[in-house]
């Protein structure tokens, strides 16, 4: 025992804290870099990074090393509309299964969901847990972005998350014609039951264009900015005896809000009128972005 408690002190001393006031219990060899971590990322995939960066002898410490290494080597960038990684500057290919993905900071990160394999790989792999804009998966071929799920289990994207990436996207010059975006959550699809077990959501799609995804968000939100849905708020809170104040300033508790509450489907969807001529929607979707003002 006094050799391993040496040992993990000299290790750090963050893993025998208290031992001196009789907690003489030292956590496990394996979980010592996890205790470490001041991200707390998962151990198993601590170990592994462990032992590349022995193997690749780096100059910096272990924790600056992972910090940059395993964010960098997920990089996305996109040029002419398509995707490419940062660093080997080769296009993306994600393959029929998608790449989960999240944007942070205006910084696309992506790559293959690994369950199975260590290091695993999910949402949070890529920024160590910490808060990002939005998250999702996508199928990219050849660069170019057809579909989009914005499915999450660690960050359960809302519906302004959404917009927030559908922006995003447009704004990188993203031909968006022949995206499908899955609208399940947003039009409340239900899931079916097979064998006592809701389906996959994945195996439960329902698509939509991405420009008129787009649209409906951004008529929704603009909803809430000037009131439309206040009524029903109020209405749901008396009936349920819940004060709910709606603050339109944040986009957040707008959206979420809109989700408890409203159950609407559009089935046709007219872009925002401004001051200027606005195209139809029967329109190039590249017209009416260029003629048209994002509300913010």
């Amino acid at each position: 025992m006094q050799e391993i408690v040496k040992l993990a002190k000299k290790y750090s001393p963050k893993l025998v804290k208290g031992y001196s006031a009789g907690n003489i219990s030292v956590v496990d060899k394996k979980s010592w870099l996890e205790v470490c971590d001041r991200k707390h990322r998962y151990g198993a995939n601590l170990r592994a990074y462990y032992k590349e960066w022995k193997r690749q002898a780096a100059t910096p410490s272990f924790w600056e090393w992972l910090d940059d290494e395993s964010i960098e080597k997920f990089a996305l960038t996109i040029r002419d509309g398509r995707v490419f990684h940062v660093l080997s500057q080769e296009i993306v290919e994600s393959g029929e299964e998608g790449w989960i993905f999240v944007l942070r900071d205006g910084v696309l990160y992506g790559g293959q969901k690994e369950t199975k394999k260590i290091p695993r790989i999910h949402h949070t792999s890529f920024v160590a847990g910490e808060c990002v804009q939005t998250a999702g998966m996508m199928v990219i071929k050849n660069g170019v972005i057809e579909t989009i799920y914005p499915h999450s289990g660690h960050y359960r994207p809302s519906e302004h998350e959404l917009l927030v990436l559908l922006r995003f996207l447009v704004a990188q010059g993203v031909d968006m014609s022949h995206v499908k975006v899955d609208v399940q959550r947003i039009q409340k699809v239900y899931r079916d039951v097979v064998n006592g077990t809701r389906v996959r959501k994945i195996d439960n799609a329902h698509f939509w264009g991405a420009y008129r995804v787009l649209f409906f968000l951004e008529q929704k939100h603009l909803a809430w900015k000037i009131g439309l849905f206040d009524d029903i708020v109020d209405a749901v809170a008396r009936k349920h005896n819940v004060a709910v104040e709606v603050d339109t300033s944040s986009e957040a508790t707008a959206m979420d809000e809109c989700d408890m509450v409203c159950d609407f489907e559009f089935m046709g969807i007219v872009p925002m009128r401004s001051s200027s001529s606005c195209a139809t929607i029967d329109e190039d979707p590249m017209e009416i972005f260029a003629s048209c003002q994002l509300q913010h």
